[in-house]
């Protein structure tokens, strides 16, 4: 199962390609001849100023995996969408059920001040992934999964802006997470809902990311 993950470097890639596939371990990276590439965890394959979204990550203990990784688009946007774009246009036209792309998750960190940026946005909008094509409508071919991370600190806001004068501390800890829910489906889920090709699922994750 092939998948590309993208998202800035605070985003929590790396754990949640370990909880997925239940290991400790750093992946393995290889180039696209297959041989062993320098770096390990996700991002260390490629230094500043390059790009090697085409490299595999495949956890030694779990195989059945394989990661492809994109370092976001916190700088040079155009740049590291184009790179994007060509390699989504060139899993697309891949012959080969086990080398083409099956989905793309789509990481964003819940603790960041902007939980999507406009260069984010700029993906979405832009990007058809069933073809890998700008500004060009088609059936999606990979699904995309926007994956929300570290949702715990939407709780924790949800919590301090329920604590206060009648609200018992119990209590307040007990319906935090369910008011931090409601809160980013009304105001983030309508935002993500209204691009031009939104994901076709949207996860958020708690608890799995050390403090």
């Amino acid at each position: 199962f092939r998948i590309l993950i993208i998202g800035r470097a605070n985003a929590g890639k790396t754990t949640i390609l370990r909880a997925v596939c239940g290991v400790d371990e750093e992946p393995e990276v290889y180039d696209r001849e297959g041989n062993k590439a320098s770096g390990s965890a996700i991002g260390g394959a490629a230094g500043r100023g390059e790009h090697h979204i085409d490299y595999e990550l495949i956890f030694p203990s779990n195989p059945g995996f394989v990661f492809h990784d994109s370092r976001g688009f916190e700088s040079g946007a155009a740049e590291e969408l184009e790179l994007v774009r060509k390699f989504i246009q060139e899993q697309a036209n891949l012959g080969s059920m086990s080398k083409q792309l099956h989905a793309i998750w789509y990481c964003f960190p819940a603790d960041s001040n902007r939980l999507m940026t406009a260069a984010e946005k700029e993906f979405f909008n832009k990007i058809d992934t069933g073809t890998g094509k700008l500004y060009e409508d088609s059936i999606n071919a990979f699904p995309v999964i926007a994956v929300f991370t570290k949702f715990d600190a939407l709780d924790s806001a949800a919590f301090t802006a329920m604590s206060g004068p009648g609200v018992p501390f119990e209590v307040a800890k007990e319906m935090a997470p369910q008011h931090a829910t409601e809160k980013f489906n009304a105001e983030i889920l309508p935002l993500i809902e209204s691009l031009a090709h939104p994901p076709k699922a949207v996860v958020c994750l708690r608890s799995i990311f050390p403090p």
